[in-house]
């Protein structure tokens, strides 16, 4: 199910990525016509042929640099949403702290530069405190706004989801299980929340609790990989400790 934001780390911070000489590489070992092709793109601007070609080379952490490019260029409200959506779900398996560090950045730049756009889409919000709480250097500014968008409308799932799992992280536990539980008050089909609350009642060391959730979670998903995941769940809560 859903993976959690990262914990605020206190470690030095990774230095960054120097996307352009990354890039400068990349490039300097495509054939001679990807070459010709990516120079005379970078020459007029037009980075959705630059982010195609990449695409095509296997290349994310460079499109995940062209897509905010050509999202600064068009000053758009959806490809800045777009842009930062590619560089978020990038940064799940980033292969390193830099790439990471790098493509946190983007996501939090463009989410911010829609939610400057139009500060009326609550959606946009959630989606920039997310960010805020996944790169880690900062949570507490993405728990601000996620207690603000709360605060004037309880019934958003998408907030109070996030809310509950950053309380999971920081272990406030009672603070989770009850944003969990209003959630399934709302929507008690909900396998994220379902699956996260058994997580808190186990941390809590209430396992019967916490099995009951995970087979109702259970019958709300049709994905097998899901389904065995969760089943997985169940006999290590099952298990003795040793």
């Amino acid at each position: 199910m859903g993976g959690h934001a990262q914990p605020q780390q206190q470690a030095a911070q990774p230095e960054a990525l120097d996307i352009e000489a990354y890039i400068a590489e990349i490039k300097s070992k495509a054939p001679a016509a990807t070459q010709q092709t990516l120079n005379a793109a970078e020459k007029v601007g037009e980075y959705p042929v630059m982010i195609d070609t990449y695409k095509k080379m296997d290349k994310p952490l460079a499109v995940a640099y062209y897509v905010v490019k050509e999202a600064n260029k068009t000053n758009s409200l959806k490809q800045f949403v777009s842009a930062g959506d590619y560089n978020s779900a990038l940064m799940q398996s980033a292969p390193d702290d830099k790439s990471r560090k790098f493509l946190a950045g983007n996501a939090i730049n463009c989410y911010k530069k829609a939610v400057d756009l139009d500060s009326t889409k609550t959606e946009n919000r959630i989606r920039l405190a997310g960010a805020y709480m996944e790169e880690g250097s900062q949570p507490m500014s993405g728990v601000l706004m996620l207690l603000d968008i709360v605060k004037k409308d309880s019934t958003n799932t998408d907030a109070q989801l996030m809310l509950g799992r950053f309380g999971l992280i920081s272990g406030q536990i009672d603070k989770a299980i009850a944003r969990f539980e209003k959630v399934l008050y709302l929507q008690p089909q909900n396998s994220e929340a379902l699956f996260l609350l058994a997580e808190a009642y186990n941390d809590q060391g209430n396992k019967q609790k916490a099995i009951d959730l995970l087979e109702r979670c259970e019958k709300t998903v049709k994905d097998p990989a899901t389904k065995k995941d969760i089943e997985k769940a169940i006999e290590n809560i099952k298990k003795p400790k040793s």
